[in-house]
């Protein structure tokens, strides 16, 4: 199930291009991480043993990790790749560079599936004005789960777009973050220019702007906007942590810091520095 658009949307739908087969397009999972070691190899082995159909490669992409972040990751199945420099941006696309998968689902450390994600992320693709899905967010601490804070992150999905960019939210544009499993075609991928590499954070919200005004690569199927969607069917289960360590009020108020900043068109050496300065790590 996917969120049902508004009248204006369902009629785009109906008079883009015939639909892609995708019953059996392959599907990259790539995953950005830093120190990371006590994750990495569960997420790894979730990723290739309980999804089915399993995708046609995990690939890693290792920010320069003190702990034996690499090797677990070897040990799991995983390809891995070293980045350049640490950065998520920056790191993803890296590991989109090394993919092979016709589709690129990019996920967090601490993140695990639903296993027909890959059935799920086809079908919605397949729908050519569609260019990025995700599914919705359920923060858990330990097995709890974090009601508010879920709720927000869902939530963020459509007034995100309604604050900023309203006419936009009636053409398709929902905003996505990086712990629902953002998937995209490939091609959609590149021609949107990838993910923004000068941002420490908001990086995700980018893309969905970016591949949204874009719209397809495929402009034979069809030449106006792209389309955002949320799958609803079942959660990507994230750990909240982070969440948990800072404490619920003060992590959402960070993240409200963070996306207020980024709606009013701080530069990104000011999102740097109160990144730098609110952010610390949780592992």
């Amino acid at each position: 199930m996917v969120v049902g658009p508004p009248l204006w949307d369902a009629a785009a739908d109906a008079t883009a291009g015939p639909l892609y087969d995708t019953s059996n397009a392959t599907v990259s999972v790539i995953i950005p991480c830093l120190n990371e070691e006590r994750l990495i190899a569960h997420t790894v082995r979730h990723v290739r043993e309980q999804l089915h159909p399993a995708p046609c490669e995990v690939i890693v992409v290792d920010g320069g990790s003190s702990d034996g972040t690499v090797k677990a990751a070897e040990r799991a199945g995983a390809k891995v790749v070293r980045a350049s420099r640490r950065g998520r941006g920056l790191q993803m696309n890296q590991g989109a560079q090394a993919a092979s998968g016709e589709l690129l689902m990019f996920l967090h450390a601490d993140t695990e599936l639903p296993a027909d994600a890959v059935t799920q992320v086809r079908q919605a693709l397949a729908h050519p004005r569609t260019v990025l899905v995700g599914f919705r967010p359920l923060i858990l601490d330990g097995d709890k789960p974090m009601w508010f804070s879920t709720a927000n992150n869902f939530g963020k999905t459509w007034y995100g777009p309604i604050l900023m960019r309203p006419l936009s939210w009636l053409r398709g544009l929902r905003c996505l973050f990086g712990d629902q499993a953002m998937t995209v075609r490939a091609a959609d991928f590149a021609a949107a220019g990838r993910f923004r590499e000068d941002i420490p954070i908001m990086e995700d919200a980018e893309l969905c702007i970016a591949l949204h005004m874009a719209g397809p690569a495929d402009k034979a199927r069809h030449r106006g906007r792209g389309r955002v969607r949320m799958l609803l069917d079942s959660p990507a289960r994230t750990s909240g942590r982070r969440i948990a360590a800072w404490g619920e009020a003060r992590a959402n108020g960070i993240f409200a810091l963070i996306s207020i900043l980024w709606l009013a068109g701080a530069p990104p050496r000011e999102l740097q520095r109160v990144y730098r300065r609110l952010y610390t790590d949780v592992r």
